[in-house]
């Protein structure tokens, strides 16, 4: 069990020290959004990254 919980703890120094890059900052906003939307909605993620493109003029493109 130590061994395992030293692995976590490396892990979580290594997420605290992690630096997002803008492209990552990109992809978590279009998550956040994509979450907030209701099981009715018609909300694509690619409509969410046309309207993020369209009034910040940033592309990124976003694996799923």
């Amino acid at each position: 069990m130590s061994d395992q919980r030293d692995r976590l703890d490396a892990l979580i120094l290594r997420a605290k020290a992690h630096k997002m890059t803008p492209a990552e900052r990109r992809e978590q906003r279009v998550s956040l959004i994509m979450g907030f939307r209701g099981n009715e909605s018609s909300l694509t993620r690619e409509n969410v990254e046309k309207i993020l493109e369209d009034n910040e003029g940033y592309q990124t493109q976003v694996t799923v």
